[in-house]
Parts: C-alpha cells; sequence; structure tokens
C-alpha cells in the first residue's frame, strides 16, 4: 500500500478532523487540511499528487501548531508511523469543530505554474486569456 492510499483510508475514518502523519522529518497534512492549514497558518503548499496539496511541518514544531488548533477548538489526529514495525500510533488527538474547506488543492496550475503544462495547447489558452484579463500567473 502506498503512503497515499494510507492517507485516503485515514482522511476516511477520521473524516470530521485534520489528519497529520509523520513522513521523515514532517508531520504531513493533505488535502483540505493542507489548504486549511495553509490559510490559517500560512504554511507553503506543495502538490502530493496532481490536484492534492500537502504541507509539512518540522517534528520539533508540532506541539506549537497543536496547542493554536487547541485555541481555535479544531479537532485533529496525529498519527506517528513507525517504518519498522509498519505500524501506525496516534499521538494527540482532539475533538472539535471542523472547517469548511472542501477542495484538494489551491490550483495546481498557480502552484506549479504554467512551466510544467507548457506543451497543453488548452492551458497555453488559458493562460492568455487570464493573463489578459490581469491574472498573473507564474510561468
Amino acid at each position: 500500500m502506498s503512503f497515499s492510499k494510507m492517507v485516503e483510508i485515514l482522511k476516511k475514518k477520521e473524516k470530521n478532523k485534520i489528519v497529520f502523519i509523520e513522513c521523515g522529518a514532517f508531520y504531513l497534512a493533505m488535502g483540505e487540511d493542507a489548504i486549511f492549514l495553509h490559510e490559517k497558518f500560512e504554511f507553503k503548499c506543495t502538490c502530493f499528487l496532481e490536484n492534492v496539496c500537502k504541507i509539512g511541518i518540522p517534528i520539533n514544531s508540532l506541539e506549537k501548531y497543536i496547542r493554536k488548533l487547541d485555541d481555535m477548538h479544531y479537532a485533529y489526529v496525529v498519527y506517528d508511523f513507525d517504518k519498522e514495525e509498519s505500524k501506525l500510533r496516534i499521538k494527540y488527538i482532539s475533538k472539535g469543530k471542523y472547517h469548511n474547506i472542501e477542495e484538494k488543492s489551491i490550483n495546481c496550475l498557480t502552484c506549479k505554474g504554467t512551466s510544467k503544462y507548457k506543451e497543453d495547447k488548452y492551458l497555453e489558452a488559458v493562460t492568455k486569456l487570464l493573463e489578459e484579463n490581469g491574472y498573473a500567473v507564474k510561468g
């Protein structure tokens, strides 16, 4: 099973919570959780999968943001992942309100820029239209 499939299953299980999963030196949040955290804390979003954003919180900064989520009364669950034992462990869990963001990405065209899609005539056309109407599009 891939990491993305594990995230998908955990998001379904914890549908009313922000889900963080340990991955290396970071705790990751994906999809609508990443967008919410980006808006609240100005985390930089990057692509996890096409049209699915992710944010990463360094392990040593996690507690700072958990306290902020507690202060705002948001629900979350934090999982530690033990690679050696292939086991997940709940590190923190909090019941509270859930954010109402449903988008899984900010916009891959805006995030990655148009140069990623330079061979796509359809995206070239929409890029030209947006630029003509005063929207900045990364190149």
